[in-house]
């Protein structure tokens, strides 16, 4: 990545009515693309309630032009935004899914996956891990630097695929990181963890201990202050989503 090439990304929280989770994400897909909208739909999951938030939808949106093309987007929802008939009809249905949300504006840093290069490396998934940390203030380069270096290569160990290495624009002390994989993966490598921390015996884990992902976390802690990671489902049909949606057990 050189300067002037930087990729932004506009990250969603949005708190869902009852469960219309599914109704709410297949919206968004059918606002992908729109000319007049001008962002470009990477993903949108739900938070599985286990682990975080309920009931929520997380959205990702690709902005193509970079900071030429945020532009545009700041242009058309600022005074304007009264008099946007492209959006007004999409809003007005989307309230009835949603009762609010927070907005983060995210720019890639280097090495940064995009939706080309997500596509073109075969990126897919069906369980997210999706980190919101808190880091020292002016370090969230640093750490995601790290992350690139060091965690990435041990996680794809373990089967996750790096999705995004953001920093959080208009704030200094929050980073976003985005990950592909499966629900095997997740746990063995939760469970190697564990093992490597004395709290889980091997023989019942059925893995060994990996001291490399608890030092991780200590390294992690250089620029760290909270850290925090939370699962999400995708939608199916969405650009890392898998090819096949697994079924459950339940049905006949």
């Amino acid at each position: 990545m050189t300067p002037g090439e930087r990729p932004l990304f506009l990250h969603e929280y949005i708190d869902i009515v009852g469960q219309h989770q599914w109704d709410y994400m297949e919206h968004t897909k059918g606002q992908s693309g729109h000319e007049k909208v001008g962002f470009e739909l990477l993903g949108t999951w739900y938070v599985m309630g286990i682990t975080g938030r309920w009931p929520q939808v997380v959205n990702l949106w690709e902005v193509p032009g970079g900071w030429d093309g945020w532009f545009h987007k700041v242009d058309r929802l600022g005074m304007k935004r009264a008099t946007n008939v492209h959006l007004e009809s999409w809003w007005q249905v989307a309230f009835t899914y949603r009762t609010g949300g927070f907005d983060r504006l995210l720019a890639g840093a280097p090495g940064c996956p995009t939706m080309g290069t997500l596509a073109a490396d075969g990126v897919r998934g069906s369980l997210f891990v999706h980190e919101l940390s808190e880091v020292r203030p002016g370090s969230a380069l640093d750490y995601l630097a790290a992350v690139r270096a060091e965690r990435a290569p041990l996680m794809a160990e373990y089967g996750h695929r790096l999705v995004g290495l953001y920093e959080v624009m208009m704030h200094d002390t929050e980073v976003c990181t985005v990950w592909a994989t499966e629900p095997e993966h997740h746990v063995r490598m939760a469970k190697a963890r564990d093992v490597a921390r004395g709290v889980l015996d091997p023989a019942v884990a059925g893995v060994d201990g990996d001291p490399r992902v608890e030092a991780w976390h200590e390294r992690a802690r250089t620029w760290v202050t909270r850290w925090r990671e939370e699962l999400m489902t995708p939608a199916p049909g969405t650009w890392c989503a898998p090819l096949e949606v697994p079924v459950d057990d339940s049905v006949d």
